[in-house]
């Protein structure tokens, strides 16, 4: 029974749906059926029934021309928690890759997350610097990375930034890096995961819904303060400008 060989270990409201569901169209990669089986950050994750229960989400058997088996699960990337031991315990060294979205854009995109899950009241105008749920830690890439490299040289960080640029040549690198010929095209890389639009019509929010709510010109200031020397850090680590999300 195989078990995933490709991880796709964050960020968290960085693009992980999209390429989840865009790398599963390839004829060379399963891809669970359930998106982010957070598996690997459970206490006693090794347990013979959690066990049992994270292999019944892949085949019993190696699939023809299946080169790899993919699980996603963005809240695995923290700097601070035995997650990628345990992927190292019980995987060794699996292909991993991690995409880092603008910190101040991502920390926006997940209040939405949590006012839509109703953890929050819903307000137009987001003006609470807030690390529940991490969404202000989950923005300091370079933190997490450090460690994470420690254990899993081999994983490939991917910029957000290029996904939205051209998600087919930002797809057709990760298949490059995975020694795939690429048979994804344009058709398999068009399409939206996780729209907002979408999902205030089917979670059935309010009225008040007609306006996306957006961070205020006071805290987008102080985020982008609290996250510079993480985005420099990030610069240097990765040899690429980011004065794009310092700006």
């Amino acid at each position: 029974m195989p078990l995933p060989n490709l991880l796709v270990v964050g960020s968290q409201k960085s693009g992980t749906s999209w390429l989840h569901h865009c790398l599963a169209r390839s004829r060379h990669i399963y891809a669970s059926k359930v998106k982010e089986l957070n598996f690997f950050n459970q206490p006693n994750f090794d347990a013979p029934e959690k066990v049992a229960a994270f292999r019944a989400h892949f085949p019993e058997e190696d699939l023809p021309g299946v080169r790899y088996y993919l699980e996603s699960t963005p809240h695995y990337f923290r700097a601070t928690s035995p997650t990628a031991q345990n992927i190292r315990s019980m995987l060794g060294a699996p292909a991993m890759l991690a995409v880092f979205r603008h910190p101040v854009d991502r920390y926006e995109s997940a209040y939405i997350h949590h006012m839509m899950q109703g953890r929050f009241a819903y307000t137009p105008v987001i003006d609470d610097l807030s690390d529940e749920y991490s969404m202000l830690t989950f923005g300091r890439y370079a933190e997490a990375l450090e460690r994470w490299w420690e254990v899993h040289p081999q994983l490939k960080p991917m910029i957000y930034d290029d996904l939205a640029a051209d998600p087919l040549a930002f797809v057709t690198e990760i298949m490059e890096h995975l020694g795939l010929d690429s048979d994804l095209g344009v058709d398999d890389v068009t399409f939206r995961a996780n729209d907002k639009t979408k999902k205030t019509s089917k979670l059935r929010l309010g009225e008040e819904w007609q306006q996306m709510p957006v961070l205020s010109p006071q805290l987008r200031s102080r985020l982008h303060e609290e996250y510079d020397p993480h985005t420099r850090r990030l610069e240097e680590m990765l040899g690429r400008d980011l004065r794009a999300w310092r700006s």
